[in-house]
Order: C-alpha cells, then structure tokens, then sequence
C-alpha cells in the first residue's frame, strides 16, 4: 500500500486553533469607524492610537475622489460636517455628511460597524443639492486606505480567481507585493466575477483583514507598494468622470472590511460566518437552502427527450424529481417562444407545449411538495423577439452591428416598471418559487457607448442601481421565494448580489459531463469565500455526484428515459440532502488545490454548533497512492465520536473514535477514480 502523507498546510492556508469562534468587535475597530466617519469618542483609547501602525487603516475617511481637480483629502476638511449614531443590538450604524458650501455637492457615507465580527462596512453617495450643474466629479475610489508595515515585512495578496469557464475558475492564487510593487486587477467586460473576484484577503506577520467589494458592474482595485513598505489600498467603479444635475444623486459600490489576526484557514472561516450572519439571504430566519433538482437533461429545447419541453413533460419530471427525494423542480431555458438563446424577449410560455402557461407545471409541483424553479435571462434582449420589436426604447441604443442581440435598459425607471411588473405577474400565475436570472452578456461596451464625454460612468450606475430595485422589489413581494444568480455561470458574484441571491451555477464549465476533477478544484476554491454555492452533475455515481455537489445539486439526467436507474440515482441524492447542512459549517482544506490527474483532493467541513461534520475525499484516476493522511480540524481530543467511512457503492462502515484520534486520520481508497465521504458526530 502506498500512503500519501498530506500535511494540511498548503502555500495559502495557516493553522489555527480548532473550533475557534468569531472574534468580538474590537475598540480598535470601533475607534476607526468613528474616527472615519463620525468624530466620536474613544479618541483616547491606547489600542486606537495604535492603529496606524497595527496594520488597520488610520483614523481619516477610507474612501477618495477628485472634485473639479481637487483631491478629497484638502476638499473635505473645509467643507460642512453633519454627523449620526445610532445603535443596535448588533451593530453601531453611522451617518455622515460633507456638503461643498459652494456648489452644493453632498457626500453622504452610511457605515456599520458590527459588534459580533470584527467587520466594518461602507457605502457612499453623492447629491448634487446646488441649483446648477456640479464641477467634474472623478475618480471615485469606495476604499482608499493606508495600510504601514516596513520594508522587511512580507504583504501577501490571497485570492481566487473570478470564473472564467475553466478548470481555474475559482483557483486559489498568493502573491507576495514587495515594495515598489503593486497589484492591479479588474473583471473583464462588466460582470463582477468575470476573470477577477471581488472578495480577497491581505496578510501581514499573522494579521490582516478580508476585502469584500459589492458592486454589479465593472470595478477596479490595486494594491501599491511604495519603498518605505507602506502600501496604498484602492478600489471602486473602474471609471468615473462625471457632473451630476440639479437634484440628481448616485452611488459608489459598497465595501466590506474583517479584521483578522492568528492563522489564515480560521480567518477565511471568519469570513464565512460574517456572510452568514449578516448578508447571505434567509428564508424563515435561516440561510437559504439550495436547490437539490433533476432537469432532465434539457440543453435548453428538449434535448434527449422531445416532450421535456411541454405541460406533460415536465409534469412526469415533477414525479420523478419527487420518487429521487428531490425538493425542487428545475425548469431551464427551454419554455418560452424561439428558445435559448434566440427567444430571449420572447417572455411568454410556448403555446402549442404549454397551451395554459405554466400554472399547471406550478401547481402539481405545489402537490408534490416541490419547489418550482424557472429560468430567464430578462437583460437580454435577442433581435426579432416580441421585446425588441414592441419596446425599442427599453433597449440600451448600441454601435454594435444591426441585429446584434441587445442590454435592456434598467436604468430607464419605465423600462424597469414594465419588466418588474410582467416578472411579478408571471411569478404570481405560474407558481414560482425560485426565479433563476441568467445574464449571458458582456455589459460593458452598452454602458460605456452611451456615456456623454462628461457623464462617465453615470450608465453603469444607473443600471446598477435598477437592478437592485428591481430584485429588492420583488423579494419584497414574495418573500418566501429566493432569486438564483447565474451569469453564464458564477461571473456576477459581489457582496452585493450575495446579499440578494444565491449561486446555484457557479460556472458554466459544469455544462459538459467528465469533469469531476474541475468541480472537485472549484468547490475547494470557492469554499474559501463563500459559504453557499452550487453546481450542474452530469453523471449518476457516488464519485461524480460527490465531485459536483455542494450546498445544492442540479443533475442533468435523462430522468424520462424508462431505463433510468432510479434506485442508485436516489441514494445520491439521499446522500447529497444529507450533507447539505454541513455547507454552512467552518471550511477546512486537507489537501492541496490541484488538477493533477495523479492526486488526491479532500477537505472537511465542520459544524461547531453540532460538534460534528463531513470529510470529502478523491483518489484521481493517476494516483499512485492507496491511502491519506489527513489532519481533521475543530474536534475535541476526548470526545467519542461515532464515525461512518462509506464508500462509492454507499456501504457504510461505522466505528467509534475519540476525537484524538480521528483528528489525525488515515483515509483508504484501494481503488483509483474513487472517493470516501466520512461522516463523525458525537456518540
């Protein structure tokens, strides 16, 4: 037997204590939020006047912009100061205002700082409240922050990767920026996770604090080093050049800032709890639940089975999705007039397939106990569809060539009006529980080809704020209904869409069987930040579903097909419902990330309110090595736990460990292209 000694500290992840819990606000925390934005108090603490050089941005607003030429920093001192507190159970909210006495420019910044995480957040606006058009108003950075450390002192820049179709969509990346260095990055071509992402993480000596911007449209951030050590921290909408009217008002992207200090792994766990706690959807006082869903191996317009696409087709999906144990009923692009992606515009039910739209599909699943989820990609407008035709001017003009597929215009109030109220209405009469919006189109080049020379940016901004209206108006109406995100995959997760929505296709790479190794890497990747997230399986079998799986499943089998197997496709998803919970539990790698064909891939998942969780391990097809080492995470050492090892035939062994001695396991796997998933709880 070959065993592959796996010591669980790989290039971007420290040890920590187990287990251990959310720091609580420190004063220090507490101190720069004030300081920044409201001038109270605690001035004299001794832990604040140590900020500077702790690693935490000093006492002075953490944002910028330029002003008819002139920086922020000289602007504001002189300009009129208003100020408000007010606290919560959970958090100390702040409201600031500075107002130009002369031209009537007001910038507002709306802070919290929260006292169960060490997190402090921040979003900005400006009002034009003067009787004439302001001065340029430029180069808008939401954060832009001072950051000390010496020239001997290591910065180190901890990411993943925004999707990108790939096997490294979602790839963990480190960089050390050295002084006289910097660090650029930016999504491509609008969506917010499109090559880049907006969640990240700087380390110094053991300390240092997450990064989370929210903001749905194109941003930029950098990281530049000077020779002294010191670096400057930025990050915003990428372009911003504009004058603003007589009562007119916009705002920045929103950033979120966790303090952390000890180890690395811990402090991504942090991160994850902190989105939990305060930002993720809930449905009845809890996270949401993904979706665990069979579609029937649709590509969109019937694919291996024709009458997929019809009232009695999905009707017997509906069946079998409940015969699988699966809690929702995943209708896709395939059910309205011209199908994906030429009937995009086309928001009616086909009417020869769904003579009755689809109040019947919704109704049985309402019977059967199912979810109904529905698919649309309502920002797209494709050429000759019914919404082209009768609402030109709800379309973003474009210098694109004729017949080019083109943006709906969500910064237009009565365009936005129009959409809202047709996807309300067809929520309403169709039964839909969960509305999935899909977003296949690079928005950049619209905006910027309709910005006035001295308007940059103002398209963007108010697309963006559009689309937040319009999604927090219809959570609003049907709060027990939840809105999946998709773009092309996971190429529009930001801080502030994860507040809204939750990911169920984290990348459209997931559109083709045979790549288990991909969804293995990816979910290891993802994990890092962000708690909640799914994806598509293709194959059934206790290797492949367990590569995909995450907090939710969607399988693309042929579920219509007589000879299906029901019976071994209904123990994976058995297994998969039961793991789910454990996806909202602390994070921790065992191996390292890689797609190499000859190497193991595994991490645990725990649970620290139930003392118990999951470990999830892959023997590639290449690997060498029949057995694991692996050093499990958050156990207590005399604590007897009953622990299940069952492999991919679901055989379970179960046996009885104190947690010393699972914390140091042995996973075997004899075969290759195996997996193990082992699950402990307290006997």
């Amino acid at each position: 037997m070959k065993l592959l000694t796996c010591i669980p500290i790989v290039a971007f992840v420290l040890h920590s204590s187990p287990g251990s819990a959310a720091l609580p606000l420190t004063t220090a925390t507490v101190h720069w939020a004030q300081e920044a934005f409201s001038q109270q108090a605690l001035a004299q603490s001794a832990s604040a006047s140590a900020l500077p050089a702790d690693f935490w941005p000093g006492p002075q607003p953490p944002f910028s912009f330029v002003y008819d030429g002139k920086a922020s920093s000289t602007l504001l001192k002189s300009w009129t100061r208003e100020a408000e507190r007010r606290s919560a159970a959970d958090r100390e909210q702040y409201r600031v205002h500075w107002t130009d006495p002369v031209t009537g420019l007001k910038v507002s910044a709306s802070a919290t700082a929260f006292k169960d995480f060490p997190a402090v957040e921040w979003v900005l606006s400006f009002e034009n409240t003067g009787q004439q058009d302001t001065p340029i108003l430029e180069n808008v950075q939401a954060l832009d922050v001072m950051l000390q450390a010496s020239p001997k002192q290591s910065l180190v820049l901890d990411q993943i990767n925004g999707d990108d179709c790939s096997p490294h969509s979602f790839a963990p990346t480190e960089r050390e920026v050295k002084p006289g260095e910097q660090a650029a990055f930016a999504p491509e071509g609008g969506r917010p996770s499109t090559g880049a992402f907006p969640f990240f993480n700087l380390e110094r000596d053991r300390q240092g604090f997450f990064v989370a911007i929210g903001w749905t449209g194109q941003w930029a951030a950098s990281l530049r080093r000077d020779t002294n050590g010191t670096a400057r921290l930025q990050a915003g909408m990428e372009l911003t050049h504009l004058r603003l009217h007589p009562g007119e008002s916009i705002r920045t992207p929103r950033i979120l800032l966790l303090r952390w200090s000890g180890e690395r792994v811990e402090a991504h766990n942090q991160f994850r709890r902190l989105l939990l706690a305060h930002y993720l959807p809930r449905l009845n006082g809890r996270p949401v639940q993904l979706a665990i869903a069979a579609q029937t191996f649709n590509r969109f317009a019937g694919g291996a089975r024709p009458n997929w696409a019809t009232e009695a087709g999905q009707i017997a999906a509906a069946k079998v999705n409940r015969a699988l144990g699966c809690d929702t009923l995943w209708f896709d692009a395939g059910w309205f007039e011209g199908n994906f992606p030429d009937g995009v515009g086309n928001w009616f039910p086909k009417r020869r397939e769904f003579p009755r739209g689809l109040s019947p599909v919704g109704e049985a699943c309402e019977k059967l106990g199912l979810k109904f989820l529905v698919w649309y990609e309502p920002e797209r407008v494709a050429r000759g569809t019914q919404l082209g035709r009768e609402h030109p001017d709800f379309v973003l003009p474009t210098n694109q060539p004729p017949g080019a597929e083109g943006l709906f215009d969500l910064g237009n109030p009565r365009a936005r009006r129009w959409l809202t109220d047709l996807l309300v209405q067809q929520i309403r009469d169709f039964h839909i529980h969960t509305y999935r919006n899909d977003f296949n189109i690079s928005p950049l080049s619209f905006w910027r080809q309709n910005d006035a020379p001295d308007r940059q940016g103002i398209t963007v901004i108010r697309y963006v704020e559009g689309l937040y209206a319009m999604w927090d108006e219809m959570r609003a109406k049907f709060p027990q209904m939840y809105l999946d995100d998709c773009a092309s995959g996971g190429r529009r997760i930001d801080l502030e869409m994860v507040m809204r929505s939750v990911v169920q296709t984290r990348s459209d790479s997931a559109c083709a069987p045979g790549r288990a190794e991909w969804d293995q890497a990816q979910s290891y990747g993802l994990n890092l930040y962000l708690p909640l997230h799914a994806t598509i399986g293709w194959e059934v079998g206790a290797y492949p579903c367990r590569s995909s799986a995450a907090a939710g499943f969607c399988a693309e089998w042929d579920i219509l097909d007589p000879q299906f197997p029901l019976a071994q496709a209904r123990a994976c998803i058995q297994e998969i419902a039961a793991n789910r919970p454990y996806w909202t539990g602390d994070y921790y790698p065992l191996t390292p990330w890689t797609l190499e064909p000859g190497a193991w891939m595994a991490w645990q998942l725990h649970r620290p309110d139930l003392d118990s969780g999951i470990v999830l391990a892959f023997r590639r097809q290449g690997s060498s090595y029949s057995a694991l080492q692996v050093k499990l995470r958050g156990l207590k050492p005399r604590q007897k736990y009953r622990v299940q090892f069952i492999n991919d035939q679901h055989h379970a062994v179960t046996r009885t460990m104190k947690g010393s001695e699972l914390s140091a396991l042995e996973l075997r796997l004899p075969a290759r292209h195996s997996s193990v998933l082992v699950r402990y709880a307290p006997k």
